[in-house]
This record gives C-alpha cells, structure tokens and sequence, in this order.
C-alpha cells in the first residue's frame, strides 16, 4: 500500500463515520414516525453534507500525483477538513431522543443552522487553504482569487448571519445542484 492508499484509508473512516452518523440519525427520525415534526431545512442539510462527503471523496481519486509530495503539515490540514465535514454531517440531524420525545425539526434546524454554516464555512477554508497550498509548493501553481470555486466563501458567510429560510432553502438547492453536477457522468477511469 503506497501513500496515496494510507491518507485516503485513514480519511475515508473519518468519512465513513460521518456518513454512518446521517445514516443512524435519519433512521431514527424515520422510526419515531409520528412523533417526528417534519421541515426541510435539516434534511436538506443532511442531503448537503452527504453530497459533500462523497465529492471529498471522489475528488480524492484526481490528486494521487499531489498526495505522493504532501507534508506532515498538510496531511494534518486534510484530516482537519475530514473532521471538519464530520462534525458538519452530525450537525445536520438530531440525535437520539428520549423514547416519547417529540423531535420538532424546525426547532432543531434554528438550534443548529448557525454551528452547520460555520463548519461549512470552516471545512471550505481549510480545503481551499490545503488544496492551493499543495498545489503551489508542489505543482509551483500560482495563488489567485479569480478562480469561481471562491465565490463560495462569501455565500456560506452570508447563510452564518442570515436565517432567512428562503434564502437557506435557495441554497441547499443550489449546493446539491453543484455537488451532484461536479462529477456528474465521471467514471473513476476517467
């Protein structure tokens, strides 16, 4: 098992976890039935994390040659962004309640958008923050802000301040639009 194997190896049970926490949590919600008050926000939340974990992972494939070079330093910043994204996955969906507990999503989502958006915005620093610092010390790629892919910074920013649930719907829906697009028709081969 070269390099490239052990970092993804060790990321992916980070990964693995965050999404067998979604998993759990929404089987829970399922199985309390009609004790369960339904909104959207949180689930599209979940939706939002599990599409950001399987595009970590996807895009994971595309970086071998980079992996091979990475330092000690960056090798903690990629398993800061995993933690990151895990904790951001756990934070989509409530946790166990106790057995005849109402769970009342649209209290749970005001609780918790805040915590979701900065580990967003968190998890997005760190991997743009990696990523570019990889390629510039590895590739002698140049730093530039021009790229479209920063554009997201400023948006998650706005969704840690503003609550608005029209404006937090209009976003989900266009993040699950850019994580299932990103690799759309990709094949692992490539």
């Amino acid at each position: 098992m070269g390099p490239f194997e052990y970092l993804l190896l060790f990321v992916a049970v980070i990964l693995g976890l965050a999404v067998s926490d979604v998993a759990i949590s929404l089987h829970r919600l399922l199985s309390a039935g009609r004790r369960v008050r339904w909104d959207w926000l949180a689930p599209l939340a979940a939706l939002v994390a599990f599409l950001k974990i399987v595009t970590q992972w996807w895009s994971w494939f595309g970086v071998e040659r980079l992996v091979r070079a990475i330092t000690w330093e960056m090798f903690l910043g990629v398993l800061s962004g995993s933690v990151l994204l895990f904790l951001l996955s756990a934070a989509a969906l409530p946790d166990e309640a106790p057995p005849e507990a109402q769970i009342d999503l649209v209290a749970h989502w005001r609780a918790v958008s805040r915590r979701y958006w900065i580990l967003f915005l968190a998890h997005w620093l760190v991997t743009n923050a990696v990523g570019a610092w990889a390629q510039m010390q590895i590739e002698g790629a140049h730093f530039s802000l021009l790229q479209p892919g920063y554009l997201l910074g400023p948006l998650i920013l706005s969704l840690v301040f503003i609550r608005n649930r029209a404006w937090q719907t209009l976003c989900f829906a266009g993040l699950t639009a850019l994580y299932v697009g990103q690799f759309f028709g990709q094949s692992l081969g490539r």
